[in-house]
């Protein structure tokens, strides 16, 4: 699908008129209707069945993506994020123990329990007393047994050993419990995407000269929270010259008629699921540039060329090797990755480019039932305007199924509409 500027109407695909709920210059979507219960039964059987594979008894859980995958857990997320106030422990049968958390009560925990908090703002500069007494909560809820643990404090990991509790990584677990979705999970994913995609339309309507960085920035976020999403993960939006290299952040700079407005919405949307789109428009009724339609024609021909690869059985490496060769001039600046894996938030695998494989590369084999989103930046290493593209699919026998579904720009492809 491709963007046409004389289209009268902005309407992402599941926002129907039945599916907004109020006339308002902020978008609301009705949610779809999602079974809970077999929801949460999937994501937490998932990681029974890693936990089981890795031989761990329980997961120490500290993460927020990780706690909503496995819980539904959604209190002060980014709070936890930096101080991990809370700690949920999964037993290899299932049973949920939250330590330290102000809720009393939540349809998936089974036991509330007080902690001995593993970070200084809670526990103090002496974090070898505060792990020990962690280490002796877990003792006394799961006894001396295999764990896989999540990010804390190094004093913690000593502390268990002492209990007699022998500690792995807990992440690997939890990416490879997260990169399968389920159904209900997909519904999830496209009510998140039809969220983003009203905000980046809301976006479109308030891109006029004159505008800041900022305020567009501020738009995705305000659709989000209205339609009960969570928070962005980083402020990717910029345009003009700041457009290249990528990754400069959105800033009060005022856009202009002619420029490039390229974004990465990096949204955590409705239900804690990720919403990964890219695209770069033209501010203004202006006729593009040469440069321009060049630069969008090699992102645009890099993501779809990629999207045609991917296949249950591939390997990164072999994706990785097949994957468009850009221009020399294009290589520098190019994106960190040209795929990734994304559910609740980016997720494992990342496969990188040709030219980063030796130093950063990892294999590993596509398998149906991942979401992954495929990304390419073009910018010159002389300067001039830089285009970041980025399509979410999910994996399915055959090949790939797109999830987003914002058009791409007719005006700047040379091969213009189908």
């Amino acid at each position: 699908m491709f963007y046409d500027s004389a289209m009268t109407e902005a309407v992402p695909r599941s926002a129907t008129s039945s599916d907004v709920v109020q006339a308002s210059p902020i978008p609301i979507l009705n949610p779809p209707p999602v079974d809970l219960e077999r929801l949460r039964s999937y994501r937490k059987d998932r990681l029974c069945q890693q936990m089981d594979q890795y031989g761990v008894d329980a997961l120490i859980l500290t993460n927020p993506v990780s706690l909503r995958y496995s819980a539904d857990w959604r209190e002060y997320a980014l709070f936890q994020s930096h101080i991990p106030t809370y700690y949920l422990v999964v037993e290899a049968d299932g049973r949920l123990t939250m330590f330290g958390a102000y809720a009393e009560a939540h349809a998936t925990i089974d036991e509330f329990r007080p902690a001995h908090h593993p970070n200084v703002f809670d526990g103090g500069l002496d974090t070898a007393a505060t792990s020990e007494g962690f280490a002796q909560d877990i003792f006394d809820l799961v006894g001396a047994c295999r764990v896989g643990l999540e990010r804390v404090n190094p004093t913690a990991v000593g502390a268990l050993h002492r209990h007699g509790i022998d500690v792995i990584d807990g992440e690997p677990l939890v990416e490879l419990a997260r990169s399968i979705k389920s159904d209900d999970e997909l519904t999830c994913m496209r009510h998140s995407i039809a969220v983003a995609e009203a905000a980046i339309m809301t976006m479109r309507e308030r891109c006029v000269p004159g505008a800041t960085e900022n305020e567009l920035m501020a738009t995705l976020h305000q659709v989000n929270i209205a339609n009960d999403g969570d928070w962005i993960d980083g402020r990717m939006l910029c345009s003009g010259e700041r457009t290249n290299p990528w990754y400069q952040e959105a800033s009060g700079r005022r856009i202009e008629a002619g420029d490039f407005l390229a974004f990465d919405t990096d949204m955590i949307g409705p239900f804690g699921y990720c919403a990964d789109i890219s695209r770069t428009w033209i501010v203004g009724d202006v006729e593009p540039t040469t440069e321009q339609r060049d630069r969008y024609q090699l992102a645009y021909d890099e993501i779809t060329h990629l999207a045609e690869l991917i296949r249950p059985g591939r390997s990164f490496r072999e994706l990785a090797d097949a994957a468009l060769h850009l221009p020399d001039e294009f290589v520098a600046n190019r994106y960190a990755c040209i795929a990734h894996g994304v559910g609740m938030s980016d997720e494992w695998p990342r496969i990188y480019h040709r030219a980063d494989w030796d130093e950063h590369g990892y294999d590993g084999e596509i398998e149906a039932g991942m979401v992954l989103s495929v990304e390419s930046f073009v910018g010159s290493d002389s300067g001039g305007p830089g285009v970041k593209l980025e399509q979410m699919h999910v994996v399915e026998a055959d090949g790939l199924a797109p999830l987003s579904t914002y058009p791409f720009e007719s005006s700047l492809l040379m091969t213009g509409t189908p």
